[in-house]
């Protein structure tokens, strides 16, 4: 897969930026749900291994539609960015950059 794009196609959590990686920050991102039919309700986190914080829980995206989010700066010595994903037919597209 392309560095910047991950595709999730269930529910689940997603490690988007894994803790010890040089990436630690996302300028911007893009979340598409790409079922046209099904809404999403994603949450998107911080994790150290023991505690999470979270950017926002239980947003809903409603099919075929685009969330845009901006500068996610965190420490990625200690932290991984991660995304959680619930519904039915998940289809989600990510891209960073």
């Amino acid at each position: 897969m392309e560095k910047g794009l991950v595709i999730i196609g269930s529910a689940t959590t997603t490690t988007l930026v894994a803790r010890y990686s040089a990436r630690g920050s996302v300028k911007k991102m893009w979340i598409c749900n790409c079922n046209q039919d099904e809404n999403v309700k994603i949450r998107l986190f911080l994790d150290d291994g023991t505690n999470q914080t979270s950017f926002f829980e239980n947003l809903n995206i409603p099919g075929g539609t685009t969330l845009r989010v901006d500068d996610i700066i965190f420490d990625s010595s200690v932290l991984n960015l991660k995304l959680q994903t619930q519904g039915t037919g998940v289809d989600v597209n990510i891209i960073m950059r």
